[in-house]
């Protein structure tokens, strides 16, 4: 059973870290196992009693330490960790009167701070071993915390839910796929710029990166990205239809390819997958109307035969891009080169995937 954790932090200091984790730590320990942002303290209630009796019903606390943590100051001027009704530090110093496991988890290379630095009933803290979370680099520094946090609560690995699995399947299916397709357009980018076609250089790179950043973001699981992951999806969804089309409204001779009509109907397939995804989110994961797809689906996800071979044919849905690029440079090196790296991004991202499940310890993988 998980225990609970309080996550602890300064809302002008490192609030969307901290909004990271929590999402993050739900994943694994379940949203009512953790504590975060009590507001709603009731009227007539002493707050330093109600905050301490809200960390005694905690198994760890998560310090999230952010550069201006330390020296915070209210409108006269004062440290916000030296006075009485700070609540972060009426939590932190509950905490460490009870033994309770607090974690400082510094961000962005936030450096500890030193016992002489800290109020009386913060002076444990500077002992307590730190873990660093940077935003670069969230979806490992994250994993990492979880590990370490299991180590010190000595708890059992949850179970993997059925939601999980799909949710994790499913989101790095797509971020393989929106990787592949910023990875063509950056291509495209150099095609285009060796031609001298600046616009349409520009116009890829421009196409490319907010593709890259929702793909980077899915693979990581950041459910903040959602919006933006569904505008891409929709967008993509638009543009396949333009070439789908352009051979009739637009006469334009690269697209009249069978080839790249089929394989652009297929990639059009991919990101109407995506719209659902980053649409529904961890809603569309429990098909109840559809038993079977959801069982079969489950089978793939925890065979690492099956979702190594289902990964491996995601690279057919952006098949077209190969062609396409053959016929911009006319070199079979490009297009060689184009698979190669398709091939590496949609195996670092099963590798990823079977990360995930192995931090949940999973059931035995069927093989």
């Amino acid at each position: 059973m998980a225990g609970k954790i309080f996550i602890n932090y300064r809302r002008e200091d490192s609030i969307a870290i901290a909004g990271r984790l929590h999402d993050r730590l739900a994943e694994t320990f379940g949203r009512d196992n953790l504590f975060m942002d009590v507001d709603n303290i009731p009227v007539g209630i002493n707050f330093e009693e109600y905050l301490k009796s809200q960390v005694a019903a905690c198994d760890a606390v998560l310090s999230v330490i952010g550069p201006n943590w330390l020296n915070a100051k209210d409108e006269g001027d004062q440290r916000r960790l030296d006075k009485p009704d700070d609540f972060v530090a009426i939590e932190i110093a509950a905490a460490l009167a009870r033994d309770i496991l607090v974690i400082p988890v510094l961000v962005d290379g936030t450096r500890m701070p030193k016992a002489g630095e800290l109020p009386a009933s913060l002076k444990p803290l500077a002992l307590r071993n730190a873990i660093q979370v940077r935003n670069t680099n969230f979806g490992s520094d994250a994993e990492q915390l979880i590990t370490k946090m299991r180590e010190a609560l000595a708890l059992g690995r949850p179970e993997r839910t059925q939601e999980l699995v799909l949710l994790w399947f499913n989101t790095h299916l797509v971020a393989a796929f929106l990787i592949n397709i910023s990875v063509f357009l950056a291509a495209l980018s150099i095609v285009f710029q060796q031609s001298d076609n600046y616009a349409g250089a520009l116009a890829a790179m421009v196409a490319a990166a907010p593709i890259s950043l929702v793909g980077g973001r899915t693979l990581a699981r950041d459910e903040s990205v959602r919006m933006l992951g569904l505008v891409v999806s929709v967008g993509g969804l638009l543009a396949v239809a333009a070439i789908i089309v352009s051979p009739q409204f637009f006469r334009v001779g690269l697209l009249e390819s069978r080839t790249i009509q089929s394989g652009s109907l297929m990639m059009g397939i991919y990101f109407l997958i995506s719209v659902q995804v980053f649409g529904l989110w961890k809603k569309m994961v429990t098909y109840t109307w559809m038993p079977k797809a959801t069982e079969m689906t489950m089978i793939m996800a925890n065979s690492r035969w099956l979702a190594g071979f289902t990964f491996l044919s995601s690279m057919l849905f952006v098949v077209a891009t190969w062609e396409i690029l053959y016929r911009l440079t006319d070199s079979v090196a490009a297009a060689l080169a184009l698979v190669c790296v398709h091939l590496l991004v949609v195996g670092y991202c099963y590798f990823r995937f079977r990360q995930a499940l192995a931090a949940a310890n999973p059931a035995p993988a069927s093989r």
